[in-house]
C-alpha cells in the first residue's frame, strides 16, 4: 500500500531549508502544538495532525528497517564526476590519474569484502567501518553508521540520497521525465506543464520570511481555501530564489505542486498572499544528495557543483535564479534533497 506523506510532515521539510532544527512530533511536539494554536488552528484540527505525525513516523521506522542496498548512481539518478568525490577532494592531490583511482577501488575492496556486482560508496570513502570511540571523531561510516547491518547485509551510506522512483511510488510527485543528456555529477529532467500552489517569502527577514511563507502553504493545503478541503501531500517542496547581477538574493517563492486530482480546478485560496500559477514546461538541471544537512555552505558547494558539472558538456542555465527542493522527512528515514538550476531555454 502507498504511503502518504502526512501533511504534519512538510512543516519538517521546509524549514530543514534554512538551517532549522525541526521535527512534527517527539521532543518538539509541545513547541510545535504551541505554534499550531499560534496558528489557530482548533485543538481538533490539531489532535488529527498529531495522530496523522505519529502513523507517519511509525511507517517511516519500518520502513528504514525494510529498506534494500542501492547504488549511489542509482540513488541519484546520475553518475558523479570523479572530481566531486569525498575521498579525492579530500585529499588534496590535484593530477589523478587512472591508476590512482584504480588503486584506491583495490583498498576499499579488499578492506570493506566488495564484491565485483557491488559500487563503491563514492562520496565517503574512508576505509573504515568502526565505531568511534569516546571522544573520538570517528570516521564518516563510524559516525553515522556501519554499512554493513549485523547480520553481514549491506547498508546505505547515511549521505546516500533515497532514489526518486522509491519516493513517487509512496507519494505523488510533481510530473517529470528524465533526459538522456550525458554528463557526470547531475541530472537533466524535463518537468511537465502543471498548476502549483505558491506564496513569496520575505528575503529581508529570511528565517521568518520562510516561516511566514510555509504557514500559508500549509494552511492551505489543510483547508483554507474556498472550498473548504484539505489537499493530498505532494513533493518536492520546492523554494525560487532570484538574484541580481551581483549575486544577492533579490527575492524568493515557496511553492506546492498541486496534486492530479485538482488540478483542472484547483480551490481558491483565501489568502491573498497565496496563489494559483500556471507553471510552463520546463528543462531544470539538479544534484541530489541525503543525509541531514541544513548548512547553507553545503548547498552552497552542491550548486558550485552543479555550475561546474554543466559547464563541462557545455551547458550554460539561466544566471538569475537558483531552486532548492525537499522530498522527504528530515530526520526519519533515507533523505533526499536537491538543487536545482533552469535551463537558459526555459525562461
Amino acid at each position: 500500500m502507498l504511503r502518504l506523506l502526512t501533511i504534519s510532515a512538510l512543516l519538517s521539510i521546509a524549514l530543514c531549508l534554512v538551517e532549522t532544527e525541526f521535527d512534527f512530533g517527539g521532543s518538539d511536539e509541545e513547541r510545535i502544538v504551541s505554534q499550531l494554536r499560534e496558528q489557530e488552528f482548533s485543538e481538533e484540527e490539531i489532535q488529527q495532525l498529531l495522530q496523522e505525525d505519529d502513523e507517519d513516523r511509525q511507517e517511516l521506522m519500518e520502513e528504514m528497517e525494510e529498506e534494500e542496498y542501492v547504488p549511489w548512481d542509482v540513488a541519484k539518478g546520475y553518475d558523479e564526476c570523479e572530481e566531486f568525490m569525498y575521498w579525492r577532494t579530500k585529499s588534496g592531490k590535484k593530477d589523478w590519474k587512472e591508476e590512482d583511482w584504480t588503486d584506491r577501488r583495490k583498498e576499499y575492496e579488499i578492506d570493506n569484502e566488495i564484491k565485483d556486482d557491488d559500487t563503491v560508496d563514492q562520496y565517503k570513502y574512508d576505509g573504515s567501518n568502526e565505531s568511534p570511540k569516546n571522544g573520538e571523531r570517528g570516521s564518516y561510516h563510524g559516525r553515522h553508521g556501519s554499512n554493513r547491518s549485523k547480520g553481514g547485509k549491506r547498508k546505505n551510506c547515511g549521505a546516500k540520497p533515497k532514489p526518486l522512483d522509491q519516493i513517487c511510488a509512496e507519494i505523488e510527485c510533481a510530473p517529470a521525465e528524465k533526459l538522456d543528456i550525458s554528463g557526470c555529477g547531475f541530472e537533466a529532467r524535463r518537468v511537465f506543464a502543471a498548476k502549483w500552489v505558491v506564496t513569496p517569502i520575505d528575503t529581508s527577514d529570511m528565517r521568518r520570511g520562510y516561516q511566514d511563507a510555509f504557514w500559508r502553504l500549509f494552511k492551505y493545503i489543510n483547508g483554507a481555501n474556498e472550498d473548504g478541503v484539505r489537499i493530498d501531500m505532494t513533493v518536492p517542496v520546492i523554494n525560487k530564489w532570484w538574484y541580481d547581477d551581483s549575486a544577492e538574493v533579490t527575492g524568493g517563492q515557496m511553492a506546492f505542486y498541486i496534486p492530479s486530482v485538482h488540478q483542472d480546478a484547483p480551490p481558491a485560496p483565501t489568502n491573498s498572499e497565496v496563489t494559483v500559477e500556471q507553471w510552463d514546461e520546463a528543462v531544470v538541471y539538479d544534484r541530489a544528495f541525503g543525509g541531514n544537512r541544513r548548512d547553507a555552505d553545503y548547498y552552497k558547494k552542491q550548486f558550485v557543483y552543479l555550475w561546474q558539472a554543466l559547464d563541462k558538456v557545455g551547458i550554460t542555465p539561466f544566471p538569475g535564479m537558483s531552486i532548492t527542493a525537499g522530498y522527504t522527512r528530515p530526520g526519519w528515514g533515507r533523505q533526499r534533497n536537491e538543487v536545482m538550476y533552469v535551463d537558459d531555454g526555459s525562461m
